[in-house]
């Protein structure tokens, strides 16, 4: 509560008239002649220095209670109402503090903050972990198998444990009668062995080559992916080859413009030359190899091959055809040879009668027969 002297109305008194303290009704001079007796100085206000008797209203410090910490209500800016109303109130939770006391409450308060504020920190890095606990149980709880799953998982590994326990056994029963039987025929065995690793160096020979040999052809299916081969394409009958290399690739960039619609700008010709031999007495021209530097060139030229019908007179004739690697060559041959055979065996109507062509590339060629005409004489 409030610490200060209730205010005793007087007439004629000024606004600084006070009543006595709530606990002594002495007079002004007897509280200077009790203070002088008692060798203790005269209470006084701390601001502006009046000393406290019983006409001046003032607070006393409600936490030191220090004899000289008063403070007069006209320094503490309080009205005489509020003043008589907060020194008769019993009850009244509200206190005056000096200038110390108010720092060390001050500062108790802030620790007290401050300790607060750290518990409140630890309790939401305990709720925090607590909730990353929780998530982490659930996303365990989630992985986890119902439990017939694992009753079944766990029958099938004690089953596989026993299979794989006796097949242990069954090995070691056999490594060892071989052991004696190794020891027992040593001088047999040796030889045999020696003729197995023969064998076996043979054999790993024998793989290496098929190995190297299925490398060297993949590499050579890699280069002859984007060729093509034109047959029946006029020679020139330059003597200089420069002369007859750019008389073939005007032919074929005009039969690429105007028959398979791809520009020159995209043709992207990178090597074009003859196969075979020159021979200038044969009228039969060599085929030509076109090598492209992009595949959808090649697969265009595919796309539009039909035109080839109804082509200029120029490129009557003439056929396009994969650039095939010898083993390529040598399976459509076997092919056309077997698909010959099958046709003798089930059917009266003789081979010639029919072509023979492989379709197809890779694993999924086949042959196909196609009945030829026969003009009427």
């Amino acid at each position: 509560m409030v610490r200060g002297k209730p205010q005793i109305p007087k007439p004629g008194a000024s606004k600084r008239i006070s009543t006595a303290s709530k606990h002594t009704t002495s007079s002004p001079s007897t509280l200077v002649k009790q203070a002088k007796s008692a060798s203790t100085p005269v209470p006084s206000c701390t601001a502006c220095g009046i000393v406290i008797t019983d006409d001046v209203k003032a607070l006393q410090c409600d936490r030191c209670q220090a004899s000289d910490k008063w403070k007069c209500a006209e320094c503490l800016n309080l009205p005489l109402e509020m003043y008589d109303h907060l020194v008769s109130d019993p009850g009244c939770s509200l206190k005056w503090f000096c200038l110390s006391c108010d720092k060390a409450a001050l500062e108790i308060e802030n620790k007290d903050t401050k300790c607060n504020s750290d518990r409140l920190d630890c309790l939401i890095t305990l709720v925090e972990k607590l909730l990353h606990n929780l998530t982490t149980v659930e996303d365990r709880l989630k992985e986890k198998c119902e439990l017939d799953t694992a009753n079944q998982l766990d029958s099938r590994l004690k089953n596989l444990e026993d299979y794989v326990s006796k097949y242990e056994q069954d090995t070691l029963n056999k490594i060892t009668q071989l052991e004696n039987s190794l020891v027992s025929n040593a001088n047999t065995n040796a030889c045999e062995v020696k003729d197995q690793v023969s064998t076996n160096n043979e054999l790993q020979k024998r793989v290496e080559q098929e190995v190297n040999k299925q490398i060297t052809e993949d590499r050579d299916l890699e280069k002859r992916k984007k060729n093509i081969i034109l047959y029946r394409v006029p020679e020139v009958s330059a003597e200089s080859a420069a002369d007859r290399m750019d008389g073939d690739m005007a032919f074929v960039t005009e039969l690429l413009d105007s028959v398979f619609q791809v520009k020159p700008a995209d043709q992207g010709i990178e090597k074009l030359f003859r196969l075979g031999q020159r021979d200038v007495s044969s009228n039969v021209p060599r085929p030509l190899l076109v090598g492209l530097k992009d595949i959808d060139v090649k697969e265009r030229i595919w796309s539009n091959l039909k035109h080839l019908k109804d082509s200029d007179i120029r490129f009557k004739g003439i056929s396009v055809a994969h650039d095939l690697s010898p083993g390529q060559r040598d399976e459509i041959k076997r092919l056309v040879e077997q698909a010959k055979r099958d046709h003798v065996s089930t059917s009266s109507d003789g081979a010639e009668n029919y072509w023979f062509r492989v379709v197809g590339q890779g694993p999924r060629m086949r042959v196909v027969k196609i009945k030829k005409q026969i003009s009427a004489a």
